[in-house]
């Protein structure tokens, strides 16, 4: 697992296992700062049982990319590149969270998150959109969903993970 300086922002790769204990102090040895790694927990309780996320965009690239991230976090994906499989998908998948592309063919985004949230099994699911920049569909999207359920897609690779844990506090 990989966490970061909270000064210096380095990566330090550690084991899962040392984070079991309660305020276990590591020491940047780029910086010397004396912290306490922050462990994904927001999302550890939900994801306990299968631990994975879904990621429905257009894009396989952008998918990859995701799906490299969530990986190097400590995360189970599941792709999908239309809205029809993503429905298929989270209903035999059960993820904790949908991290979906507002624009998506077939069935858009909204409407996805519309009917998973109208299923039984799907209800729970947490959604995360991902807005392109150049999208008509997207403009207003920010002033309508609250800032913490949505994320740019030139964004995804600095603030990804950082946005998965917001959504789930908000929620």
């Amino acid at each position: 697992m990989v966490v970061r300086c909270s000064r210096c922002r380095v990566g330090l790769k550690i084991d899962k296992e040392k984070l079991t204990v309660r305020n276990v102090l590591f020491q940047c040895p780029k910086c010397k700062n004396i912290f306490v790694p922050k462990r994904p927990v927001v999302l550890q309780n939900k994801m306990a049982g299968n631990g994975k996320i879904l990621i429905a965009h257009s894009n396989p690239s952008l998918v990859s990319e995701i799906t490299t991230i969530l990986k190097k976090n400590g995360y189970h994906s599941v792709a999908s590149f239309d809205g029809i499989d993503a429905i298929i998908k989270a209903v035999k998948e059960h993820p904790a969270l949908a991290i979906i592309e507002v624009d998506l063919p077939k069935i858009n985004g909204f409407e996805v998150c519309r009917r998973l949230r109208l299923t039984v099994k799907t209800k729970g699911i947490e959604f995360l959109f991902v807005v392109s920049s150049n999208s008509e569909r997207s403009k207003g999207f920010p002033s309508q969903w609250g800032p913490y359920n949505y994320i740019e897609d030139y964004q995804i690779p600095e603030l990804l993970i950082k946005k998965i844990h917001l959504s789930k506090q908000e929620n």
